[in-house]
């Protein structure tokens, strides 16, 4: 499944871009799950690093899709952005925010299939990170970035994930850091507790012997803070 935000102030420009990814995913035999935002503020406000690809428009009021993509990539350096518009003159722009392609609208669906193909073809290391848990409720597919964190309690194992899941595996920490491991997460994960496994990209702040992720406070133990410090520090230094 490749996850695809739509970024787009006009309705009818959401229902055309949906066609085309219909169009696409039958060809491609593939799925989509499309996240619709009217602004580009609403799709910055509390960004979840768990997209694909982004669609964005540039002609938005409030904040067009240039300025919207700089901040994107501050907290995003790796998500595929093409740029849906009738401003061509803003294609240099679009090179600085390492911006895949121009889709000119209107939209005509076999040339959006063309500059797609190339974008999912990029999609393919984000795609390999999937993680397979067999949870209470049956098996899930989850990728790195979607997962916030571990806790491990007696003989189960929590997936803590972006859209605010939380899925009960009966395993060991041990056994679901190495499957984060082998599916790439390794930089981009920290024990901050022999009890918890954090995903770095979510933390917001860390005080003497608590780490906040959303609205979430874990505990850093004392044999563990000096190791995790350093990983969030060549975490952030490894992002600009």
């Amino acid at each position: 499944m490749i996850h695809v935000a739509i970024v787009e102030d006009e309705e009818i420009e959401h229902t055309r871009l949906r066609e085309c990814l219909d169009f696409v995913a039958q060809r491609e035999k593939l799925r989509f799950e499309i996240s619709d935002f009217y602004s580009a503020t609403s799709f910055l406000c509390d960004y979840r690093p768990i997209y694909d690809i982004v669609l964005m428009d540039i002609d938005m009021p409030e904040m067009n899709g240039i300025e919207a993509a700089k901040k994107l990539r501050v907290i995003d350096q790796t998500v595929i952005l093409l740029f849906v518009t009738n401003m061509a003159q803003y294609a240099l722009s679009g090179y600085e925010v390492d911006a895949l392609d121009f889709i000119i609208k209107p939209v005509e669906k076999y040339h959006f299939g063309l500059k797609m193909s190339r974008a999912i073809s990029r999609t393919a290391r984000r795609t390999e990170q999937e993680i397979i848990v067999n949870g209470e409720d049956g098996v899930l597919s989850l990728s790195a970035p979607q997962i916030v964190y571990l806790e491990v309690v007696g003989h189960y194992v929590y997936w803590h994930t972006s859209e605010g899941k939380t899925v009960k595996e009966y395993s060991t920490m041990k056994n679901a850091e190495n499957r984060i491991l082998h599916a790439g997460g390794g930089k981009t994960f920290a024990k901050c507790n022999r009890c918890y496994l954090v995903n770095l990209r979510y933390v917001s702040a860390i005080k003497k012997d608590t780490v906040l992720i959303g609205k979430e406070t874990l505990s850093i133990s004392r044999p563990q803070r000096k190791t995790f410090l350093a990983a969030f520090v060549k975490y952030i230094g490894g992002n600009g």
